[in-house]
C-alpha cells in the first residue's frame, strides 16, 4: 500500500510526486491556502509540517481542512516531540472525521533548535510504537487502550528514514522494523548523494522491502549558493561538495533547479524507488512547478474526496 490519492490508493506503477508546506505563524490560513493553490495539478499530495524546526505554527490538521476545500490531497505530519498518546489519539480521530487519509509520523527536531528552547519534549511513544498503535487503529478500529470504534477509518501511515550516519544494515533494520509494525510509505531524508541512496536501496531490495512499502526520496530545491549556506544551518542537512562546486561555477537559480532535476532523473532509474518528495525549505515554493516540468513528472489524475 502507498498513499491514498482521492478515492484510490496510489497504483504501483505510478511515480508519486509530493511536496511540503509549512503552516503560518499566524491565525490567518490564507498564506498556506494561497501556496497550496499553486500546487494544484503539479503534485499528488502535499505534506503539512508539524511545528517544523521546533517553531510553533498553525495546527496541520486545521491547515489540512482548508487545503481539502481547494482540491489538495493533504498528508498531515504528527511529531512525537509535542504530544502524548492522548493528544495523538485526539488528532487521529479529528483527521478521520475530516476524511484526511494520510499521515506521516516523525520524531521532530529537538526543542532547543527552535523558538522555545525551554519547552518540555514529550516523546511519550517511539516512532515504531506509534506506527503499531495507528496500524491497529486503522485495521481493527481500536483506540490505543483497546476501545472499539464503530468502524475503522481509512488511512495510510508514512514515516521518515535516514540514509546516512550509521551502517546501511542498521538503517535498513530500522526501516524493516517499521514496515513490520505497519508503515505504508517512507520518505528518506534529503538526498544529494546518489551512490549512498543506491546502496541504501540495494539493501532494502535485498530484504524485499521495496515490495512491502512505498519508498520515496526527499529532494531540496536550492535557489543559489547563498541558499546552500542557509540550508546547512538546518540540523541534519548535508550538502556535498559537488553541489557547491557547480553553483560556484554557475550561481543561478536555473543551475540550482537543474541540480534537483538531475538528481530526480537518477532516482527514477533506481529499482524500487516509488516517487519523490520535493521539500522547498527556505522560501523556494515556486520551484516545485519548475522542477515538475523540467523532470517531466506528472501527478495521477484524481478527485480529492469530499471536494
Amino acid at each position: 500500500m502507498s498513499i491514498y490519492l482521492g478515492n484510490d490508493v496510489d497504483p504501483s506503477n505510478h511515480f508519486t510526486v509530493t511536496s511540503e508546506l509549512v503552516p503560518p505563524r499566524d491565525w490567518n490560513p490564507y498564506p498556506i491556502i494561497e501556496q497550496a493553490a499553486g500546487y494544484r495539478g503539479l503534485v499528488d499530495a502535499v505534506d503539512i509540517s508539524d511545528n517544523l524546526l521546533a517553531v510553533a505554527r498553525m495546527s496541520p490538521t486545521v491547515c489540512a481542512f482548508f487545503l481539502r476545500q481547494i482540491g489538495i490531497n493533504p498528508i498531515v505530519q504528527i511529531n512525537l516531540r509535542d504530544r502524548n498518546r492522548m493528544g495523538i489519539q485526539s488528532d487521529l480521530l479529528g483527521l478521520a472525521a475530516l476524511s484526511i487519509r494520510n499521515i506521516t509520523i516523525l520524531g521532530g527536531y529537538p526543542a532547543r533548535v527552535g523558538t522555545e528552547p525551554e519547552a518540555k519534549e514529550v516523546y511519550d511513544l517511539r516512532t515504531m510504537e506509534l506506527v503499531k498503535y495507528v496500524c491497529r487503529f486503522i485495521k481493527e478500529g481500536k483506540l490505543f487502550d483497546g476501545t472499539m470504534m464503530e468502524e475503522p477509518p481509512q488511512m495510510t501511515i508514512g514515516i521518515v528514514e535516514n540514509i546516512a550516519g550509521k551502517p546501511i544494515k542498521e538503517l535498513i533494520d530500522s526501516l524493516e522494523a517499521k514496515v513490520e509494525a505497519g508503515a505504508n510509505f517512507v520518505r528518506t531524508q534529503l538526498v544529494f548523494d546518489i551512490d549512498l541512496i543506491e546502496e541504501w536501496m540495494a539493501e532494502a531490495r535485498r530484504r524485499g522491502l521495496h515490495e512491502r512499502i512505498s519508498i520515496m526520496a526527499s529532494i531540496l530545491p536550492l535557489k543559489n549558493l547563498d541558499h546552500v549556506e542557509k540550508a546547512l544551518q538546518i540540523p541534519g542537512i548535508v550538502i556535498p561538495e559537488w553541489v557547491t562546486n557547480r553553483l560556484s561555477e554557475n550561481d543561478t537559480e536555473e543551475e540550482a533547479l537543474q541540480i534537483a532535476t538531475d538528481i530526480i532523473e537518477k532516482l527514477q532509474t533506481i529499482e524500487g524507488m516509488k516517487g519523490v518528495h520535493i521539500r522547498p525549505i527556505g522560501g523556494n515554493d515556486d520551484s516545485v512547478g519548475k522542477i515538475v516540468a523540467k523532470a517531466n513528472l506528472a501527478p495521477l489524475k484524481k478527485t480529492v474526496i469530499g471536494v
